[in-house]
């Protein structure tokens, strides 16, 4: 019997009256490493706008999550509740700086999979850019 990996990861992002709103369903690598980091790695694909693209999301025991995109996109945000971090972001119309500021991080992944819920404001400048929520579901499936 094989173990695969599948992820849900819905986006919510909001901006002024807007609203956007992305769920994606993919197998992805799902490892625990000796520090108690829960690393999440999948390859990004068109539902999201980030073909090309691959993700590695790294939970940490004490809360904080880091998106590192590399690829086509080069990203990289840091989200930890009562930290402001500035982070590197990149778009198809150049790359700038960000700061990630976190309302909340909540994780419950295990070694069987779990969830994370985070919610996180992105501004450049002091300028409000997004308000971001993320809900991912892991589960392990066998084959």
């Amino acid at each position: 019997m094989k173990e695969q990996w599948v992820m849900t990861l819905r986006s919510i992002q909001r901006e002024e009256k807007d609203q956007s709103d992305t769920t994606l369903d993919t197998e992805v690598l799902y490892t625990t490493e000796e520090s108690g980091d829960r690393v999440i790695v999948y390859e990004e694909s068109e539902t999201t706008g980030m073909d090309g693209s691959r993700t590695e999301l790294r939970v940490s025991p004490d809360g904080m999550v880091s998106i590192l995109r590399t690829g086509t996109y080069e990203t990289h945000l840091v989200v930890q509740k009562g930290v402001k971090h500035f982070c590197h972001y990149d778009t198809p119309f150049g790359g700038f700086t960000v700061g990630v500021s976190a309302r909340y991080v909540h994780s419950t992944l295990t070694d069987e999979g779990g969830d994370l819920e985070m919610r996180y404001t992105v501004d450049a400048n002091s300028t409000l850019l997004s308000d971001n929520e993320i809900l991912l579901h892991l589960e392990k499936i066998c084959i």
